[in-house]
């Protein structure tokens, strides 16, 4: 069966489990999820560049398995997509594989594999194949289904606090079909590892921290301060601030850093709610070089930031950049499910060849609607247009339609 066969047929069976009643296991019990995501990307270019354009059906299946002996298990993901619609040359969306020759197809992959032991009441062992998310490595989730990461992760939660240790050795993009080790530029593999941690204040203040290191290679931290202040019924004002430290590490063997590679990204935000309504304002710094999120500098390991100014299609993370953020968010209470969003965001002072003269900006739109009737399924749409002296500008429209069912 091909990938539009198998696409067409993930359709078929989303529709079939969605006229069906859900069915919820028993706690402890086995567990079988399965979420099918329908994406359109469409990415309008200009300087002459090739658009960006495809349509893919990806299916999602998430075994959770319950505590032998109330000890060890095993869970597992199958990521698979198929492709509906793409054209040689319009690739660069990040939904489907971009073959050799300029075409587009689909991949399979179990992007999830791991064992997991309970030590205790409070802390887990897990090893193999995951779906991290934590600040320093973040599987993005933005596209047709999440990057993963191969590792070893020892997590605890004490009360109000947390702490985790990280050891990974491999990566893999949203959408290949393997993992790959990281590789410095002499063609060297290395291992990241990774410590952090977070509290929670009983006036809710939660503070977070990590630490991590590629040897010879890459050094990061990351902090983390967010402090909601009640100011009445339905009122609250959310002081945010998030802080990245990038080095080079030793030689610093990374193709996309290089030995003297020094950042620092600062993002501080404030969120008032008013009701079923939000209002946003939020500053990002770069001071030094472009910050380097990735660990290894390829991409396979497809991290993403935690900060406000990360928005759709740009970081604003480029040297010495400094941006602003306006965003509007609300909630329509006379269609319950409804959301819209609007941002505006503006970066400056970019460090480039000549001078401090860079710039850009970045619009965005979305709404989506958590169907009431359809437990599980939901639409969403996302618009940016992006104008920018260190990139090609660009129109976009993402369209998501998510459905999530338990089998098991």
């Amino acid at each position: 069966m091909d990938n539009r066969a198998w696409a067409l047929a993930g359709v078929a069976l989303a529709v079939a489990a969605a006229q069906s009643p859900a069915t919820t296991a028993a706690e402890g019990d086995h567990r079988l999820t399965a979420k099918f995501r329908t994406f359109y990307f469409n990415r309008d270019k200009d300087q002459g560049l090739e658009d960006s354009k495809a349509l893919s059906q990806a299916l999602r299946l998430d075994y959770l398995s319950g505590y032998a002996g109330g000890l060890i298990g095993f869970d597992a993901s199958l990521f698979t997509v198929g492709k509906l619609a793409g054209d040689r040359g319009e690739g660069g969306t990040g939904i489907l594989q971009d073959e050799s020759d300029g075409s587009q197809g689909g991949y399979t992959k179990f992007g999830q594999a791991y064992g997991k032991l309970k030590l205790g009441q409070s802390a887990e062992l897990r090893a193999g194949r995951m779906v991290l998310n934590t600040p320093l490595f973040n599987d993005s989730d933005s596209r047709s289904t999440p990057s993963a990461t191969q590792a070893a992760l020892l997590a605890g939660n004490w009360g109000a606090l947390d702490l985790y240790g990280i050891w990974s050795d491999k990566a893999s993009a949203k959408t290949e079909d393997d993992f790959e080790s990281y590789t410095d530029n002499r063609g060297n593999d290395y291992e990241v590892a990774v410590l952090g941690g977070g509290y929670g204040f009983n006036n809710g203040l939660s503070l977070a921290a990590a630490y991590g290191e590629a040897d010879n290679v890459l050094s990061q931290t990351y902090l983390n301060a967010s402090y909601p202040l009640v100011l009445g019924p339905e009122r609250e004002l959310l002081l945010d601030l998030h802080h990245y430290i990038g080095e080079a590490d030793g030689d610093g063997a990374l193709d996309s850093v290089g030995r003297g590679y020094d950042s620092n990204l600062t993002n501080v935000a404030a969120q008032l709610r008013l009701g079923p309504a939000k209002l946003t304002l939020s500053y990002q710094t770069v001071d030094g070089d472009g910050y380097v999120v990735s660990w290894d500098g390829y991409n396979h390991d497809d991290n993403s930031y935690q900060t406000w100014n990360s928005v759709q299609r740009l970081d604003f993370d480029r040297a010495d950049e400094d941006s602003w953020q306006a965003r509007f968010d609300y909630a329509f209470v006379s269609m319950p499910g409804l959301t819209f969003m609007t941002r505006y965001t503006r970066g400056d002072n970019i460090r480039t060849g000549s001078g401090h003269d860079g710039k850009e900006w970045e619009r965005n739109v979305e709404l989506q609607y958590q169907f009431q009737s359809v437990e599980g399924l939901s639409l969403r749409w996302r618009n940016s247009s992006v104008r920018s002296t260190e990139t090609y500008d660009s129109d976009e429209n993402r369209l998501m339609l998510n459905y999530s069912h338990a089998l098991l």
